[in-house]
């Protein structure tokens, strides 16, 4: 069996705008995602704020740290499209199409590669700029300008952690 019919046979969810699928930190429920349709954000807890790292688009898979360790989630994802359609992938699933399409494995580990070089990249340049911006407020006084909507913050991509309360139903947990 190849990796399309492997993923015909998923369990499906969907799931609206805004609606958070898991968040960072919290323990996972030993399943991966394959988005089908839609698009998600994920965002990653740095220096206090929620930040955007990327996106996901449809053909990608993600969550694969909760099959491989069961470790808790590593980042939030939360639905920014109309709706995002989802295939989960729980364990056992995981191992039997990891047997029956060994492009899967491949796929998955070259993706994860290519991840791991782009979100440490991301990370350490949020971090470049933070440094920047601290040793520049430092330096002269002030030095923060209002942005175009006036509140002095730059647009960087980061969301207040109000945005992931506690008590925000996480879905697929």
């Amino acid at each position: 069996m190849g990796l399309k019919e492997s993923l015909a046979k998923l369990s499906m969810i969907n799931i609206k705008r805004g609606e958070v699928l898991f968040k960072e930190g919290v323990p996972s429920n030993g399943a991966m995602f394959f988005l089908f349709e839609g698009q998600l954000d994920i965002y990653k807890q740095i220096e206090g704020k929620h930040t955007k790292l990327r996106s996901i688009l449809p053909g990608e898979f993600f969550g694969e740290m909760a099959i491989i360790n069961n470790s808790p989630r590593a980042a939030s994802i939360v639905v920014v499209s109309e709706t995002a359609k989802l295939g989960i992938i729980n364990r056992t699933t995981f191992v039997q199409m990891s047997q029956e399409s060994p492009e899967f494995l491949f796929l998955l580990l070259k993706k994860v590669i290519e991840r791991l070089y782009e979100t440490d990249g991301k990370i350490r340049a949020i971090k470049r700029k933070q440094d920047e911006d601290s040793a520049i407020a430092k330096v002269t006084p002030n030095a923060s300008q209002p942005d175009s909507d006036g509140n002095g913050e730059e647009s960087s991509g980061q969301v207040p952690l109000e945005t992931f309360t506690n008590d925000a139903q996480s879905i697929g947990e």
